[in-house]
């Protein structure tokens, strides 16, 4: 696997002829060109974050191209227009076009456009601070997930992140955040495992305006969850939440107070875990290449048997564990070697066990039984660490309800 890739480009134009004349001109010049014929259909069909450049008509049917703009902040984007006069450039670049084309247009400028805004683009950092692309992707699943962060961003509304660590919880927050009304406000991360009473109220207090995350709400104390609540409230504050438990059975067993998840629940996100959505590894696994050749200032190829070793694999951790183990693999390997299934050192057999056991040997016990029942089992193994990460918790979390439930560490 090579990891550089030619520049990928999304032509959204409506007109069939303009649309077909400018893709085959592309390709011929060495670009990898995806379409769409309007602003829905490119949103619908596509990660638009995924794409090197955007090239739009102006006037599409259902919303004007510089819409792209906003639901690609890290991508540049050019608009095409027939309407070329001084006051419609100007408006386009106020919006934040990266440059403009008038229709109709010769081959020469158009190559001449699209060859300087990706020489003047510093892809690597440009990518590097990029939100980590955690959510790069083409599958269905990820597209259903970047259409709604697109459709609720704007709102104030608040939002709930249903997912496994490691899935991209934190990054659609960011996301929705860097798309909405408060963009260039403070987005302020709330510990949820560790943050005081005090310090949350005095984040209530500010009347600054900003997007509060309450990363991993479930760990939120009963004490707090009452402020949290209060927060949702607030037209200063734009809340945003994640969880790695589902927060309808805590409140069912008296540890989630019902107010806060009703208030926290009007846009619901659920993210997969990377297993379910495995067809994007490839994709995946060239980003983080790409992206750590221009840290370590050297790329790696991937042999076919690494990439299968790495795509068959469960992967516990979701996609930052994936980006974890391309990060080690690469650093234990000279410049231009290539990242061996060796390399990457994955055994399946033990994550196929524990997800026989859950699956169907405690499909029908309670979520506390379940809790007891794995630990006891499987801590002679595993150590906390480990336990807490298979069961999608943090290490205090595990270590409080070790307590409560009357669990006994194992013996040394």
């Amino acid at each position: 696997m090579e990891s550089v890739k030619k520049p990928q480009i999304l032509i959204v134009e409506d007109e069939k002829v303009i649309r077909t004349s400018l893709r085959k001109l592309l390709e011929r010049h060495n670009y990898c060109i995806s379409d769409a014929v309007s602003v829905k259909a490119a949103r619908k069909n596509f990660n638009l974050n995924h794409f090197d450049l955007i090239i739009s008509d102006l006037r599409l049917p259902g919303a004007f191209g510089t819409e792209l703009i906003n639901m690609a902040p890290d991508v540049p984007v050019v608009i095409m227009t027939s309407y070329a006069s001084l006051r419609s450039a100007v408006d386009t670049m106020r919006q934040g076009a990266a440059d403009y084309i008038s229709k109709p247009f010769d081959h020469e400028e158009i190559l001449s456009t699209v060859k300087r805004v990706t020489s003047e683009l510093d892809q690597g950092k440009r990518r590097r601070t990029a939100r980590n692309n955690l959510l790069m992707g083409k599958s269905p699943q990820i597209l259903k997930i970047i259409n709604r962060v697109q459709k609720v961003a704007p709102t104030l509304a608040p939002v709930l992140i249903h997912g496994e660590i490691g899935s991209g919880r934190r990054t659609i927050a960011e996301t929705a955040h860097s798309i909405s009304a408060f963009s260039k406000q403070p987005f302020v991360t709330i510990n949820c495992a560790s943050i005081s009473a005090d310090q949350l109220l005095d984040e209530l207090k500010d009347q600054t305006q900003k997007t509060l995350f309450f990363n991993n709400i479930c760990e939120l104390p009963k004490t707090q969850q009452a402020i949290a609540s209060t927060a949702t409230n607030l037209e200063n504050i734009r809340v945003i939440a994640s969880t790695e438990q589902d927060l309808e059975a805590l409140s069912n067993l008296g540890q989630f107070r019902k107010d806060l998840l009703y208030n926290l629940a009007v846009i619901k996100i659920e993210v997969p875990s990377l297993r379910e959505h495995a067809n994007d590894i490839p994709l995946l696994i060239e980003y983080f290449i790409y992206k750590y050749s221009a840290e370590l200032g050297y790329s790696v190829n991937l042999t076919p048997e690494a990439l299968q070793a790495l795509s068959e694999h469960s992967w516990p951790g979701n996609v930052k564990e994936l980006q974890d183990t391309i990060y080690q693999a690469m650093l234990l390997c000279d410049p231009g070697e290539a990242i061996t299934a060796e390399t990457v050192c994955l055994s399946n057999k033990h994550d196929h066990q524990l997800a026989d056991q859950s699956e169907e040997h405690w499909a029908d016990v309670s979520l506390e039984e379940y809790f007891s029942n794995f630990v006891l089992q499987n801590q002679q193994q595993m150590t906390e660490t480990e336990l807490a990460s298979k069961l999608g918790i943090s290490r205090k979390s595990l270590w409080e309800r070790r307590i409560r439930l009357e669990i006994p560490r194992k013996k040394n």
